[in-house]
Parts: C-alpha cells; structure tokens; sequence
C-alpha cells in the first residue's frame, strides 16, 4: 500500500514559478488536489454479489451505466464494464482498499491502491468550458455532458479522465502523475485568454 500522507504531487517547482503571477478575477481555477487516494476496483458488473460486496463498503451505488461517476463519500468513476475508480480522501486510502479487498474475496475481483501514481486538478470557472475546448475533442456543452458524466479523453496530448461534479460549472480531472506538469503549464498557456489561477489544496 501507498503512504499518501508522506505523497508529495510533484507540481511544487511549477507552483513556485507561477507564485509571482496572480489574476485578479480569473475566470478560471485549477486546484491541485493532494489529499486524495486513489483506488482501482476490477470485476464483473453483472456479479451481482461483487457489486453488493463493494456498495457495502462504499455506502454509495457503484456506477454501472457507462460514462457517468458516483457522486457521494467518495467519487466513483465507471472506467469500463468490468472496471471503476475511486476516489477518496488520502488519509483513508489504504484501509478502504484494505476492507474492498476482503469484501470481495469471494469474487472474481481485484482492488489496488494507485494513489502514488495519478494526480487530481479541480478546475473550476465561468471560463472552463471556453479553455477545455481548446484541446479536448469532447463536446462539453451542457446539453451534451452533464454533472455525474465523466470520460476517458485527452487534453491537448494528455490522457485525462474527465468529469463534470457541479454545475458552477466544476471539472475533475485525474491525470497520470508523469503528465501533471506538463498538463498544467498548458493550462496556464491556454488559460492566458480567460485568466486562470492556480492553488495547492
């Protein structure tokens, strides 16, 4: 199991650089969320003693319909058929993916905490939409992608796993680690247009 709590993000030196540029009312935010666990949650949807076994220990549904999340104690995103990630304060990771692992132990299942490799942004604003759209293909019209849908895309060339958790509007975005750094310093060169501001958590 990860140690989250001695988990550092990696985006400090960014941070620093950009320490001495501030927005006055950007129209968009991204905060780099370090206080959260991730967990990778593999079985049959259609076993429905494996999807009782895990709701009993998340207290929520677990997301069945393709492309939505579970919106509750934890945010759940349906990632495949036989597939879910969770999300869940740092601090409780590991005795959560500890308690899935031996709720579903009869079943053909697996459970791995992956928190050291992914990393979360909240991105937040008037002006998101107008920035996603500059290098996601994904049409994020609010006719089209609604609060609890979520997707596996890309932003400029980065894989990202995308949702929508409010209408303010407020976008999750969950991106590998080794492509954080990357991700952000575009967001702050598309972002020059809107206003966009960045924040630890």
């Amino acid at each position: 199991m990860s140690r989250p709590l001695d988990r550092r993000h990696g985006l400090e030196p960014l941070l620093a650089e950009l320490s001495g540029s501030r927005t006055a009312d950007p129209g968009a935010s991204v905060t780099i969320r370090n206080d959260l666990g991730h967990i990778n949650v593999r079985g049959r949807a259609a076993d429905a003693g494996f999807v009782q076994s895990v709701e009993q220990v998340l207290g929520q549904a677990l997301p069945v319909k393709p492309n939505t999340v579970s919106l509750d104690q934890h945010e759940v995103f349906w990632l495949g058929p036989d597939e879910w990630l969770i999300v869940t304060p740092a601090a409780a990771a590991a005795e959560l993916a500890g308690r899935l692992q031996k709720a579903t132990s009869d079943t053909h299942a697996s459970v791995n905490d992956i928190s050291g490799g992914q990393v979360v942004l909240i991105l937040q604003g008037a002006k998101c939409r107008d920035l996603l759209a500059k290098g996601c293909t994904l049409d994020l019209h609010p006719g089209a992608f609604a609060v609890g849908d979520c997707a596996q895309s890309g932003i400029a060339r980065a894989n990202v796993l995308l949702a929508l958790v409010d209408e303010m509007p407020t976008f999750m975005i969950v991106i590998r680690r080794s492509f954080s750094d990357y991700l952000c310093r575009w967001l702050t060169h598309a972002g020059r247009d809107e206003g966009i501001a960045f924040k630890d958590s």
